[in-house]
């Protein structure tokens, strides 16, 4: 199946600061453009549409423009959350995309490999994320007092790509409460009653929410720029 690309880019990143971190500068790049030439390098998508806000419009453009990309790579206006910049971004691929990859713009150290097997994975099964095991401990509390020890078999990390049938995310969008919030696609197709399939993640392909992140970020792309 024809798969295409949403990366939303909408978002305040308010735990990162005043800055907008989809395009701060990270190992001499802009850290959208490492993610948007990552997907790329790939070789298994169609298109990419990035949805952006108000604010970074302008400088998401200028990214754009500045990527030699071989397949299309436009941009739409995201919305108020996050599930209505995805929903945006999926209405602005072209009908050909029977599949959708989902993917954060603050992940810019996703492999070709990841995104290829979330791609296969998602062209059997229906509905695909990405993820990685819990390793330490959880617990669940009440204010300052532990209530229970959870167990950690049960329990993984999730990452992007997440990859789904266009139809099927369509079908559970209209099933979602407009008033309840999301906060990944996975979700709302399981409350929508589709199987969704885990594949392994990749321990590098950390999101920048933090500035510390962004340290740990440039240290790895750096280090890959160097070996290519």
């Amino acid at each position: 199946m024809t798969c295409g690309a949403v990366i939303p880019a909408a978002g305040r990143a308010r735990r990162f600061g005043s800055a907008d971190k989809t395009v701060i500068e990270i190992a001499g790049k802009p850290l959208l453009t490492w993610t948007i030439e990552a997907l790329i390098s790939a070789n298994a998508l169609s298109e990419i549409v990035v949805v952006d806000n108000e604010d970074n419009q302008q400088t998401i453009a200028e990214i754009i423009a500045g990527i030699d990309a071989p397949i299309p790579v436009s941009a739409t206006r995201g919305g108020a959350a996050r599930m209505d910049s995805v929903r945006a971004g999926v209405d602005a691929l072209t009908p050909e995309c029977a599949l959708v990859l989902i993917h954060d713009a603050a992940r810019p150290l996703v492999t070709p490999e990841l995104v290829r097997s979330s791609i296969d994975a998602a062209d059997s099964f229906g509905a695909v994320i990405s993820a990685t095991p819990v390793t330490d401990t959880i617990k669940r509390v009440d204010g300052d007092l532990v209530s229970e020890t959870v167990d950690r078999n049960l329990l993984v990390s999730v990452q992007t790509p997440q990859v789904f049938r266009r139809e099927w995310l369509l079908h559970a969008y209209q099933q979602w409460p407009s008033d309840r919030e999301a906060t990944d696609e996975a979700s709302i197709l399981e409350s929508a009653g589709y199987d969704v399939r885990t594949i392994p993640g990749a321990p590098e392909n950390l999101k920048v929410t933090t500035a510390i992140d962004a340290i740990v970020a440039e240290a790895l792309l750096a280090s890959r720029d160097a070996t290519l």
